[in-house]
């Protein structure tokens, strides 16, 4: 499938994968992919979605950093239940560690680039859509804007969300890469 990306296309991948790696997320999702999508420099995505105001700043502000995700995942509460003392642990590690040793360990991790983050199965999905739509259009090669337009078949609650926020529909943002698409082909 590769193969058939446009160098641009494969920049969505990338700029997915770096706020990825930059946030410690242990895999590239579909908020990741919509950043790329704002990042490149491309008319059938990018300057789609920042004409709407839709930027990669405003779509990274929404992406959750890993030691969210964490917060989220831990349950003080349920943790003192069985006999451990999350806040006193948390507070042993600062001590001999430093103040926000838990959280630089992952950024550290990721800033280093000892991993590359796998695409979560509704990413993969985008992909396979977006190769779905470029099939449909007749495109040899497979463009940002029909990687944008599989992630908005996917319908994520995310995507969604972060379009809704910026004043935008699904239908607007498919409506205007499919102009810019027919007017590259």
């Amino acid at each position: 499938m590769f193969e058939r990306f446009t160098e641009s296309a494969k920049s969505v991948l990338v700029e997915a994968q770096d706020v990825a790696m930059e946030l410690g997320s242990h895999y590239i999702d579909a908020g990741h992919l919509l950043y790329g999508c704002a990042e490149v420099r491309d008319e059938s995505a990018g300057h789609v979605l920042r004409e709407l105001g839709i930027t990669g700043a405003s779509i990274r502000r929404s992406l959750p950093r890993e030691d969210e995700r964490a917060a989220d995942v831990v349950d003080p509460g349920a943790l003192r239940a069985i006999g451990v003392d999350y806040d006193a642990v948390r507070t042993a590690v600062e001590a001999n560690f430093g103040a926000g040793a838990l959280e630089a360990a992952q950024d550290r991790r990721a800033a280093v680039g000892l991993r590359r983050p796998p695409f979560t199965p509704e990413a993969k999905r985008s992909l396979e859509l977006a190769l779905r739509v470029a099939i449909e259009l007749h495109a040899q090669r497979m463009l940002p804007g029909h990687l944008l337009l599989g992630l908005l078949r996917l319908d994520n609650e995310g995507v969604v969300t972060t379009l809704e926020e910026a004043g935008a529909s699904v239908a607007t943002v498919s409506a205007a890469v499919l102009t810019r698409l027919s007017n590259a082909a």
